[in-house]
C-alpha cells in the first residue's frame, strides 16, 4: 500500500515567446515534459532531474510502458493532494517491473544554482528556488531540496524512506511542507493545475481520502513524454529563469505591493510557494 504518511504551480503566461532567445527564459526540454490526459485536460509536468532522476526516469518508464493508462486520481483530498496509479489494497498489486527506489530527498548545494528568497520562512533557514522549482537550503549552505508547494508533483511511499515505486501524488492545497526531505519529489505542474483541482474529492475522514467506488474516480486517460510525440503536435514551454534579473524583478514587485488597491499596505515579504517560476508557451517546439 502506497499512501502519504502524515493556487497553482506555476502561471503560464498569456502569449507565446518571441522568435529571438531571450535570455531571461530556459525551453522545457520534451525528454522531461510529462504529459497526463485526463477528461477535463492536459496536465503538463516538468520533470527534476536535479534532485530525483531515479524517479524521474522510473516516470518515463512508466509512461513509455502505457502503464498508467486506465487507472485513476483514486486519492483526492481537498487542500492537500491528489494520488494517483493503481490504487490500494485489493487493487495494489506487487510490481516486480518497476522495483522501490532509494529515496532522493536532497543534493549538495553546490550541485545546483540555488537563488535565494528575500524573506524568513517556517520550515528552513533558506527558501528560494531552482530552476523555477521552489527549494530550500539548510543553515550550513550545503544542502538544498525541493518543497511542497501547490503543484508539486512526488512519489508516494509507505513509512520505509525508500519504498516508492509508482504510485505519485500532485498537491492541490496549501503546501505541506512537514512533507519537506521526507518524499521523493521528482516533478512540478507547469501547465494545467485547473484540471487537478478540477478532480473528484475523496473524504478525508473515509479511508484517507480513497474514493471507494471506481467510476467516481477520475481516469488517467494517458500519460507520454512529450520527446515521444511528433515535434509538431507536442506542446513546448519556457520556464523563467529563477536566477535571472526578470524573475528578480518580479519577486520585487510581488513582494512590495503599491498600487492604489492596497489602502493598508502589506508588510513587504513573500514565500517561495506563492512565487514559482513562470511559465510561458513556446512559439516554437524544442530543437532536439
Amino acid at each position: 500500500m502506497k499512501r502519504l504518511t502524515v493556487a497553482l504551480a506555476a502561471c503560464v503566461f498569456a502569449g507565446t515567446a518571441t522568435a529571438q532567445p531571450d535570455p531571461d527564459w530556459r525551453p522545457v526540454a520534451p525528454e522531461d515534459l510529462l504529459l497526463i490526459e485526463v477528461e477535463d485536460g492536459t496536465i503538463a509536468i516538468e520533470l527534476a532531474d536535479w534532485i530525483a532522476p531515479n524517479h524521474a526516469d522510473r516516470m518515463r518508464q512508466a509512461a513509455r510502458d502505457r502503464f498508467f493508462d486506465g487507472l485513476s486520481f483514486y486519492r483526492v483530498i481537498d487542500g492537500f493532494v491528489a494520488q494517483g496509479g493503481r490504487g490500494e489494497e485489493a487493487d495494489s498489486v506487487e510490481l516486480p517491473e518497476y522495483p522501490t527506489l532509494a529515496g532522493e530527498f536532497t543534493v549538495p548545494a553546490d550541485s545546483v544554482t540555488f537563488t535565494a528568497m528575500m524573506d524568513a520562512d517556517l520550515y528552513a533557514p533558506t527558501v528560494g528556488h531552482v530552476d523555477g522549482f521552489p527549494a530550500a537550503r539548510n543553515e550550513a549552505g550545503d544542502e538544498v531540496w525541493p518543497i511542497h508547494c501547490p503543484g508539486t508533483v512526488a512519489m508516494a511511499r509507505d513509512n520505509d524512506p525508500d519504498s516508492g515505486d509508482v504510485e505519485f501524488y500532485i498537491v492541490i492545497g496549501h503546501g505541506p511542507r512537514h512533507l519537506d526531505r521526507i518524499m521523493s519529489v521528482f516533478g512540478r505542474v507547469i501547465d494545467g493545475m485547473e484540471h487537478v483541482q478540477a478532480l473528484q474529492r475523496g473524504d478525508p475522514a473515509v479511508n484517507s481520502g480513497v474514493i471507494a467506488d471506481p467510476v467516481e474516480r477520475d481516469t488517467i486517460l494517458s500519460v507520454r513524454m512529450a520527446s515521444d510525440l511528433p515535434p509538431a503536435t507536442r506542446p513546448a514551454y519556457e520556464v523563467m529563469r529563477t536566477d535571472g534579473q526578470a524573475f528578480f524583478n518580479a519577486k520585487q514587485a510581488r513582494r512590495n505591493r503599491t498600487h492604489e488597491f492596497f489602502f493598508e499596505t502589506p508588510p513587504p515579504v513573500i514565500e517561495a510557494c506563492h512565487m514559482p517560476g513562470p511559465v510561458r508557451l513556446a512559439e516554437q517546439p524544442f530543437d532536439d
